[in-house]
């Protein structure tokens, strides 16, 4: 994925020193075919890189998005709208409350992620909004797969092309980053293309 922001592999390599302490297994897989590509997966607290093919930027949004989500598996309250499979179910037009829903989901994930760049010491204005950014257009491109099927990087490049560089960055989860050695997270593999 061309992106016009990068940041330094240093930073990457201390995100994934920092989860790997708080229980997340983060392993690369080199064997990712073109065109059918992801940045990231996970499943319970194994979370697999896909580095072929993306920036240092890319992996580093992906690693703090989904470590937001193993977070909400594991101490969350919220709940999706009953209906909504989110990632699996394609094919149909949201409800305004079911993009709501999604919404609720996936932002308190980049705001875990939010605060994981916060406690590294990662804060630049520059950095935060690239990383709004990157969120906003990845639930864009989420929803339309929701409603149409459609997915890959292609689709992903045209949300991230047109969407701005917002004012206000994500604020940061207020809830400590949760260690989640020994927890039992149960739930669907999680994608982030």
């Amino acid at each position: 994925m061309e992106l016009e922001y990068e940041v330094d592999k240093s930073r990457l390599e201390a995100m994934v020193a920092r989860v790997r302490s708080l229980g997340v297994t983060v392993t690369e897989d080199w064997n990712e075919p073109e065109g059918a590509r992801f940045i990231g997966t996970f499943t319970g607290r194994l979370l697999t890189l896909f580095p072929k093919f993306d920036s240092n930027f890319a992996l580093y949004f992906t690693v703090g998005h989904l470590y937001g989500h193993m977070c909400q598996i594991a101490i969350s309250q919220l709940d999706v709208v009953p209906g909504v499979d989110i990632g699996i179910e394609t094919g149909r037009p949201l409800t305004p409350a079911e993009v709501q829903s999604v919404f609720d989901y996936e932002y308190e994930a980049a705001r875990i992620g939010q605060r994981l760049i916060c406690e590294l010491g990662h804060q630049e204005q520059r950095l935060d909004r690239e990383y709004a950014r990157m969120f906003f257009a990845d639930f864009h491109y989420l929803i339309h797969f929701m409603e149409t099927g459609e997915q890959g990087p292609a689709a992903f490049a045209r949300f991230y092309r047109r969407e701005p560089l917002p004012w206000t960055p994500i604020t940061p989860d207020e809830r400590p980053l949760t260690d989640l050695n020994g927890k039992s997270l149960e739930g669907p593999e999680v994608t982030v293309v």
